[in-house]
């Protein structure tokens, strides 16, 4: 197994149990104004993963891709992050 692989994917799998986390924390405390605090703490670091795993990624295949293309993926990301704002 590829060890780059299995850290993007343990990265995604740890983002996925706090999104869990937060919906039970959300269900346990049962205020609209905790739920709000609660989305907004994993809506933060959410992007922070994308980029992390991204990144990650791409590093992975600078070596076997093509500079440009490298480039192309890397605006693609960056317009991703763009286009969420």
């Amino acid at each position: 197994m590829n060890k780059t692989v299995l850290v993007m994917a343990l990265i995604r799998a740890f983002f996925g149990l706090l999104g869990l986390l937060g919906a039970f924390l959300m269900l346990r405390y049962n205020d609209v104004s905790s739920a709000v605090r609660i989305n907004g703490v994993i809506g933060s670091i959410g992007p922070f993963v994308f980029l992390s795993v991204s990144l990650m990624g791409v590093s992975a295949l600078a070596s076997s891709v093509p500079l440009s293309r490298t480039i192309l993926i890397l605006v693609g990301i960056g317009l991703i992050m763009l286009g969420t704002k």
